[in-house]
């Protein structure tokens, strides 16, 4: 079975995951603004799958770091991530500065304190924390290469386990974060070949029985049993099995083409969807909504899916302003910018045209752009 084909799931796992993290910050928005956060009663389920999922999807693209350079990481990998942690931490920060009032408060410190900005590098306390884990995750993963797989994910077990358990906490969310999922991330990386065949190998009444676990855990973590090590990391482990299996056997349908796409745009949707659910859930504020539960729940399901759209939308559009996603070629060294394809057959040398139906000559192609 090929490679693209074993690998079916990991975009529309990764479009779920995005939905879903809509979805439970679309919660926290709008119980401030007087809506009765229904959906957020399941908070349990909103943590157990998209982070994680997001986090051993990315892994899986890891597994070679170690055999690049320290500095082709860093140019290749880890600054294209640490560009755009900075450039959309400063955004928000401005968009907060200009749009007064709004509430902001899914960070440890204002949305709108220049302190979030001076403390960048060591303490990500806004929602962007997943990219400055991401930067160091790709790091530590190179560090620890030469370290037998085993130990690493044994500590990296044991790490998440205290994290998400709550017996380690340094009160700030993306450290907490950090400490608890960077085990999937060397999942990913360690164990891409036997999940692939898990996966392959698995049948679609494999979903019912990982979902029971997902549902038994959840009953423990409500009954106020996550501060037993193992539990939260189980849950996680048996949420994201879930819907990995799930999505692998998903038939093709509207269904499976739309968690397609929002996979596909899952990193600027990401970066984007916080925008819009701040500014619809300060409009719904001014209502000053008493509205029966049932509309409450109506509600929250439609300013998901509008987020969603919208997001989706500005991703598409602007596609132009390559700089807001990635590095600009005058940030790059020399050696990674693109070179200028030949704008007409006549520009390329004689010497090196290719014959007729041949392929391309080499060095004739423009370079690839660096990965972002």
């Amino acid at each position: 079975m090929s490679t693209a084909r074993r690998l079916s799931w990991a975009v529309p796992v990764k479009g779920l995951a995005i939905a879903l993290v809509v979805a439970f910050h679309v919660t926290l928005y709008l119980d401030p603004a007087g809506v009765d956060v229904v959906l957020g009663r399941v908070k349990a389920l909103f943590e157990l799958f998209p982070m994680p999922a997001f986090f051993l999807v990315a892994g899986l693209a890891a597994g070679s770091h170690p055999n690049l350079s320290l500095g082709s990481l860093w140019w290749r990998r880890v600054y294209p991530v640490v560009y755009v942690y900075v450039l959309w931490s400063l955004l928000r920060t401005v968009f907060y500065l200009l749009v007064p009032g709004l509430q902001g408060g899914l960070g440890d410190l204002p949305a709108d304190d220049w302190r979030t900005v001076l403390l960048l590098p060591v303490w990500p306390s806004s929602s962007y924390w997943f990219l400055y884990a991401l930067a160091l995750f790709m790091v530590l993963r190179w560090l620890v290469a030469r370290v037998p797989a085993g130990i690493q994910l044994a500590v990296a077990a044991v790490v998440s386990a205290a994290f998400s358990s709550g017996i380690v906490s340094v009160g700030n969310v993306g450290w907490t974060r950090i400490g608890s999922l960077f085990v999937f991330f060397l999942a990913g990386a360690l164990l891409s070949a036997p999940l692939k065949r898990a996966v392959d190998r698995s049948r679609p009444w494999h979903v019912a029985l990982l979902a029971a676990g997902v549902l038994v855990v959840t009953a423990a973590l409500l009954l106020g049993l996550r501060r037993v090590p193992p539990v939260a990391l189980v849950g996680q482990v048996l949420a994201v099995a879930t819907g990995v299996v799930a999505l692998a056997h998903l038939p093709a349908g509207r269904v499976r083409d739309v968690l397609t796409t929002l996979g596909e745009q899952s990193f600027r949707v990401y970066l984007v969807h916080l925008f819009p659910i701040v500014l619809i859930c300060a409009g719904i504020r001014l209502l000053e909504p008493a509205w029966p539960r049932v509309v409450d729940a109506g509600v929250q399901a439609v300013v998901a899916l509008l987020v969603l759209w919208l997001s989706v939308r500005f991703s598409v559009l602007s596609g132009r302003w390559r700089w807001l996603y990635a590095p600009p070629e005058a940030l790059l060294p020399a050696r990674l910018r693109r070179r200028p394809a030949p704008r007409h057959r006549a520009d390329v040398p004689r010497s090196r045209r290719a014959p007729h139906g041949a392929g391309p000559v080499p060095g004739s192609a423009k370079t690839p752009a660096p990965p972002s």
